[in-house]
């Protein structure tokens, strides 16, 4: 009888034992990916900041030119683009596109489809989760609305360039402001995955 239950007892704790193994080796891999993925988003924000921080200088200075303008300050600008038989976007941009790099969301889009945003805890995710839709909103709303003005067959009537640049001015405007609050979103969130 003894004999029977220690080798019951032995493979129970066996059994247990292989259960702690595997529990621990699984929460390793877990923690494994989590620290990558975290690693893989912070290295994104960081990319993605210096995209911003680029973008908001030069959309700032759009902004700027626009509001020179329709304040009354310089009429350069507007006789620039009366030169030309349609709203010439070069003449603000002084001839570059109005976005060069595109910000990227790739690891947190990973990290939501593979469930390993489980794991961070909710401080991190709440972030994260601010930032990459203060994203979105740049990307998607507010460039989407500014091109809609330059591709609206309105814009480019000569008669309707003073209301047209008045609408240039207020959507940079709220564009430099978006991106000034992401800057320091990314640069809050990167402080926190630090």
């Amino acid at each position: 009888m003894k004999k029977y239950f220690a080798d019951g007892l032995l493979i129970v704790f066996s059994v247990l034992f292989a259960l702690l193994i595997n529990k621990l080796y699984t929460d390793y891999q877990t923690n494994q990916k989590k620290e990558f993925a975290l690693r893989s988003i912070k290295q994104e924000l960081e990319q993605n900041l210096a995209i911003v921080q680029t973008w908001k200088e030069r959309h700032s200075a759009i902004r700027d030119k626009l509001s020179q303008v329709n304040e009354g300050k310089t009429d350069t600008l507007k006789q620039q683009l009366q030169q030309y038989p349609f709203f010439n976007f070069g003449v603000l941009t002084n001839g570059q596109s109005l976005i060069n790099e595109i910000m990227i969301n790739t690891a947190w889009e990973t990290s939501k489809t593979t469930g390993i945003i489980s794991e961070f805890d909710f401080k991190t995710t709440e972030k994260l989760t601010y930032v990459y839709l203060m994203q979105e909103v740049i990307t998607d709303r507010t460039i989407t609305n500014i091109l809609d003005l330059y591709f609206d067959m309105e814009t480019h009537k000569i008669e309707n360039l003073d209301p047209v640049l008045i609408q240039f001015e207020l959507r940079f405007g709220e564009l430099a402001g978006q991106e000034y609050l992401l800057e320091h979103l990314y640069e809050d969130a990167i402080s926190q995955l630090n």
